[in-house]
């Protein structure tokens, strides 16, 4: 626990280095950052022509829930991922320097934090054109995005302690998102399914981490339902993962 009081604590370390991570990946480039807004409006644009005209889905209602949903879906995929090669990418800082560990953790969770920053103003574009203007109901946004990103940061963290002893784990955790986006409704809606398929798919706890944050930009009430299940997430994860972290936390730096 000091460890991650001590890592909050040194807020300008992780915030320095996750901004400059982010300008030198896009030093001397004439948009910067922006150039990943552009990419996930068109990817959005295509995804939602296609699939709105397979699911005969009006363009007005759709759009906007598959660019928000891209863009949840990308900041969660992206940081998981970066997550699990966390202590790998930073093992000369680490073996050099005395610091502690959650501050590599925050310093990924910061970075994704700034280009998902980026990336939803292309989602308030496409809501501004469709009249999906704010509403009071876009208060309940805020302790959904806190749940999207304490469910986040558990799994970002989890993962880099595993992949540090397991150099499987970074492969593993990418596949494994490959085939829940395809159970966790990005592309769809869940109501579009019916039936056992609909249950299913809400068994995914993925599903209800992604409504808390996503149904009220558009302008929808979530479900208590969801509440819970992100929530209940959020603390069962972090227990499981402080309680990984004080076991194995000594034996990082060997591991590396």
């Amino acid at each position: 626990m000091h460890d991650v009081f001590d890592g909050v604590a040194m807020w300008r370390v992780w915030h320095l280095f996750g901004a400059n991570e982010v300008r030198n990946r896009y030093r001397r480039s004439t948009l910067g950052p922006f150039w990943v807004s552009i990419s996930m409006g068109v990817q959005a644009l295509v995804t939602a022509f296609v699939l709105g005209y397979l699911f005969n889905q009006p363009n007005e209602r759709y759009l906007p829930f598959v660019c928000l949903s891209l863009v949840l879906w990308n900041f969660l995929l992206n940081t998981v991922c970066e997550g699990a090669n966390t202590f790998i990418g930073a093992s000369d800082l680490i073996l050099q320097v005395k610091r502690p560990f959650t501050v590599y953790v925050l310093q990924t969770l910061w970075r994704n934090l700034i280009i998902l920053g980026h990336t939803v103003l292309i989602f308030f574009v496409v809501a501004f054109l469709y009249g999906l203007f704010p509403q009071p109901v876009y208060l309940l946004a805020v302790p959904g995005l806190a749940l999207l990103l304490l469910n986040v940061g558990w799994a970002a963290f989890l993962s880099a302690i595993l992949a540090t002893r397991f150099r499987d784990v970074p492969l593993i955790v990418q596949n494994a998102f490959t085939v829940l986006f395809w159970l966790t409704p990005v592309v769809y809606m869940p109501n579009q399914l019916g039936g056992t398929v609909e249950y299913w798919v809400r068994l995914n706890p993925l599903t209800h981490i992604l409504e808390v944050a996503r149904v009220p930009l558009l302008l929808s009430s979530p479900p208590l339902e969801s509440w819970l299940v992100a929530g209940a997430s959020a603390l069962v994860g972090w227990a499981v993962t402080l309680l990984a972290f004080a076991r194995f936390r000594s034996r990082i730096a060997y591991w590396l």
